[in-house]
């Protein structure tokens, strides 16, 4: 990121130290942005409930600071060895722009898929658990604890009644556990990482930490190729020739966020339904998602959740980058101190 290519350990530092911060900071936003992403405005289905208890804002957490840890450490370094690679051999002093700019983006968002995925999908299974529990929760006390036919989930697919038939077409071929499995979970969602794993495993096996590969593998290449390249031409614009304070890289970390959100939107939605743990039963793939929810529920449902990823991904940005260009300079200035000292 600076054009005096601080080291590897320095990347590393700041970009975790930003990482973790900001994305618990920002959970309670990916949180609203997973919840309506995955509620399906079917006709005389009930509106998102936005209000839930305190503790469900962070469900997924926990998975998704293993992952952005993960995903952050390669992230900047990545990005800068990609920009050595791809720098103009005819004028190798020149800061990299253009195609090449692009293209070391998307190589970065390549490389952080890879490790995200996982993660993702724990955290969205962790997310749309809590939601079951705080819906169900809110449903006893507006009938004071009488029982009720239980609410369909926070996507809105049939209640186990209706799935049953359907789910023992789909399993009977598969070991029965796994079934009976899936029905404990419905009345017991996990609530925690450990639990949420062991569900998953139980329930879908080892590939449902896969689900939606493809849309979270484009999504990351579009976000690093839009987010690095608008950062990146606008820090050369404002700051070419010396160290970008924090306070603007703040400011230049949201407007390349914003950028994020106007082009990817489509690509999450897809990305958080295929995710889902009941995308078996809705969706055969990535396209027939796009589809389905173009012909079910409009145009505009591709765009759910677009509100609180702006916020998300903004505040997350600017703190990304602001508190990663502090980290830097703090150890750039350490690192000139330290070679006066020596002279």
């Amino acid at each position: 990121m600076s054009d005096t290519n601080p080291s590897l350990y320095s990347n590393l530092l700041a970009g975790s130290a930003a990482a973790v911060f900001q994305t618990t900071l920002s959970h309670p936003f990916e949180f609203l942005k997973t919840g309506q992403q995955l509620h399906r405005s079917l006709p005389n289905a009930e509106a998102f409930n936005m209000f839930h208890h305190v503790k469900s804002y962070f469900a997924g957490c926990s998975a998704l600071n293993i992952g952005i840890l993960l995903k952050t450490a390669t992230r900047f370094a990545t990005f800068d060895k990609a920009c050595q690679l791809l720098k103009d051999p005819e004028n190798p002093e020149a800061p990299v722009s253009g195609l090449r700019l692009i293209a070391a983006g998307s190589i970065t968002g390549f490389m952080e898929s890879m490790l995200i995925i996982p993660f993702e999908n724990i955290k969205t299974r962790m997310i749309e658990n809590a939601l079951i529990l705080s819906n169900r929760y809110q449903e006893e006390v507006e009938t004071g604890g009488k029982d009720k036919p239980r609410s369909k989930s926070v996507n809105n697919m049939e209640t186990k009644e209706q799935i049953r038939p359907k789910l023992y077409k789909q399993v009977k071929k598969e070991i029965n556990p796994r079934y009976e499995k899936f029905l404990y979970y419905e009345k017991h969602p996990s609530t925690n990482i450990f639990t949420t794993v062991r569900e998953m495993v139980q329930t879908r096996g080892f590939t449902t930490f896969f689900q939606g590969s493809m849309p979270t593998i484009f999504r990351q290449v579009g976000n690093s190729a839009v987010r690095f390249t608008t950062y990146t031409t606008l820090k050369q614009m404002i700051s070419p020739n010396k160290p970008l304070s924090e306070y603007y890289a703040f400011g230049i970390g949201v407007f390349s966020s914003c950028a994020v959100v106007a082009l990817t939107q489509p690509i999450d939605v897809v990305k958080t339904r295929m995710q889902s743990k009941y995308t078996w039963s809705l969706y055969r793939n990535s396209l027939n998602c796009v589809y389905r929810t173009f012909i079910e529920e409009g145009l505009t449902s591709l765009w759910k959740g677009w509100v609180p990823r702006l916020f998300k991904v903004g505040l997350s940005g600017g703190v990304s980058f602001g508190v990663y260009q502090y980290v830097d300079n703090l150890m750039l200035s350490m690192q000139y101190e330290r070679s006066l000292g020596h002279d």
